[in-house]
């Protein structure tokens, strides 16, 4: 069990870090290499089909069982400013491609070390600067991964990824092709993370309320998923208790509360009927300017307390006019309210979350009403609904609202998420969010396109490839410095999936072998092959429908070789504390 609030990541390398002179006088980028090989340790484990999960016990006693490479990381409390560097570096990549922290985090580690090797830049015992010429080097190398990022990438490795990218138009003839291999997509990326039953339950779960929402909207499927990725934590509802296999897609909208009436939702033979969003109290009138009322008597009083009761109920009239059967409000409703709402059989529900209500009103298309100063209440507050009843699941409730979609965009979906506690169940969640950011990342730019990549390492090994042929026609030392590094890089993650295989008695001899019929197949037949991480032996992904996402895989490089530039050519990290 690992809990990142008793303990640091320090301890890994404090011996490094006793003399003072050392922090700040030794070379970055060999603390930060330091500093990676420790964090590798402890992702090693978790990477692949076969990896391990970490039990993350917080401060406050949360408790959450993960392997997502990010999520682990974020928790640590790291004292080092390169450490958090790097840390916030993964982070951020993570938070737009859903995945691959691990993956970014084994390059980085994999091209420090053999920048500090070639470079020679060794730890030293007194303390002292490294010399001109190697910190030229480093220097020399930033420059050369910028250039080559900003200029090179495109030319030289973009080609292959397209080459070897397996496309499918956005277009509903291709409905039942594109479902297939999303669905491939969440398996590929939830792989690893829980038993393979869960993990096609979550990826038909998950597809089909993605191509749900889709069918049923105007939008281009990117601009679904992005609908999706955004409005999660309310399409997403945790429920605890049940097994896993009981979560469900839902159409409607799925709100946290009970009715505070006793008429629980709309009778169902209504077919047409109206309803509301309200962000203030029915039974509250406030003046535009301050002001006082002062009470003298009984008869005062009564008076004050039967205008009231009139406002109220005129305005419950004007809702019942207007055929309005449901009040939905996220401040709390009185009984006078609700007197007056079971006279006119309007169903209500008091303290709903203001963030279910703004996900009402998006989805509708129609404003909340903030105040009730008029005596007529416009169209741009009416929304057209379908049905509206409770929904139990085991011992949860839930108001079940669906409408009428003509002025949507959408007809919005919701996902039951059980588990049978609520550290399994954050957990789920977290990866279906992760997993919907991959499918955004497997769509082109111009969002008419799916595009994915070979995974099981394949995608690394033709990139590798690719750098190999390329090196043989340049000439500046520099960047052919920089092609080696990175080719070996890019060796790590086949090379890792193979070692987490455990199927191999020793995997570090036999990887080389599967290199080399990888690397044959490819220039022989131009059959391009992974690393199957069950066997630990060449494997096609096109076949085995191991799909990776095209943009992430971009962005990874793109992110790798910013972190490095940035890395190789800071001299120290200096905190500045604040005087108190």
């Amino acid at each position: 069990m690992f809990n990142p609030g008793a303990c640091t990541l320090e301890e890994r390398w404090s011996k490094l870090l006793q003399d003072r002179r050392l922090k700040f006088n030794m070379a970055v980028a060999l603390e930060a290499l330091k500093i990676c090989e420790t964090l590798e340790g402890i992702l090693k484990a978790t990477f692949g089909p076969n990896g391990l999960d970490v039990l993350l016990n917080s401060s406050s006693g949360n408790i959450l069982i993960t392997n997502n490479g990010a999520v682990i990381l974020k928790s640590l409390n790291l004292d080092s400013l390169v450490g958090r560097t790097i840390v916030e570096k993964i982070i951020s990549y993570c938070c737009v491609s859903g995945n691959g922290g691990t993956s970014l985090l084994f390059l980085l580690t994999a091209v420090l070390r053999e920048a500090t090797v070639l470079t020679g830049i060794r730890a030293k015992d007194n303390g002292m600067d490294i010399s001109s010429h190697q910190r030229q080097s480093l220097v020399a190398l930033s420059r050369t991964f910028h250039e080559f990022e900003s200029s090179s990438l495109e030319v030289v490795l973009v080609p292959v990824l397209d080459k070897i990218a397996v496309k499918t138009d956005l277009e509903l003839n291709y409905f039942s092709v594109i479902k297939q291999r999303i669905a491939r997509l969440f398996v590929t990326t939830l792989n690893g993370k829980f038993p393979i039953g869960t993990v096609l339950h979550f990826s038909e779960l998950l597809s089909e309320l993605m191509t749900r929402t889709w069918n049923s909207s105007v939008m281009l499927l990117k601009d679904s998923v992005l609908h999706l990725i955004d409005e999660f934590p309310q399409i997403c509802i945790e429920v605890t208790g049940l097994p896993v296999l009981s979560s469900q897609v839902k159409s409607g909208i799925l709100i946290p509360r009970g009715f505070a009436t006793e008429q629980e939702g709309v009778p169902t033979n209504l077919q047409d009927f109206m309803f509301v969003v309200m962000n203030c109290s029915l039974d509250t009138s406030e003046p535009e300017t301050s002001s006082s009322i002062r009470i003298r008597n009984n008869v005062g009083f009564d008076a004050s307390i039967q205008w009231k009761r009139k406002q109220v109920q005129k305005q419950i009239t004007m809702f019942a006019d207007k055929n309005v059967r449901l009040i939905l409000s996220s401040q709390s409703v009185s009984d006078l309210v609700l007197h007056f709402c079971r006279q006119h059989e309007i169903a209500a529900v008091s303290m709903m979350p203001q963030e279910y209500a703004d996900y009402i009103c998006k989805c509708a298309g129609v404003l909340a009403i903030d105040s009730l100063d008029g005596d007529n209440l416009s169209e741009l507050f009416l929304v057209k609904g379908i049905s509206c009843g409770l929904h139990t699941v085991g011992h949860h409730r839930f108001v079940h609202l669906q409408f009428d979609s003509i002025n949507c965009k959408f007809i919005p979906h919701s996902i039951l998420l059980c588990s049978p506690a609520q550290g399994l169940c954050k957990q789920y969640y977290l990866a279906l969010h992760h997993a919907l950011k991959c499918v955004k990342m497997s769509c082109s730019k111009d969002g008419k396109k799916l595009l994915f990549l070979p995974g099981a390492g394949a995608c690394e090994l033709a990139m590798n490839f690719r750098l190999k042929a390329f090196s043989n026609n340049v000439t500046d030392s520099h960047l052919l410095l920089v092609l080696k590094i990175l080719g070996k890089a890019l060796q790590t993650i086949p090379k890792m999936l193979h070692e987490n295989s455990f199927s191999l008695t020793d995997q570090k001899d036999n990887f080389m072998f599967c290199l080399n019929e990888i690397e044959r197949s490819w220039k022989q037949d131009g059959k391009l092959l992974g690393i199957d991480a069950k066997t630990g032996k060449p494997v096609d992904p096109y076949n085995a429908e191991i799909y990776e996402p095209f943009q992430a895989k971009l962005l990874l490089l793109q992110s790798l070789l910013q972190c490095l530039s940035q890395l190789l050519r800071t001299e120290k990290f200096i905190g500045v504390q604040k005087k108190s």
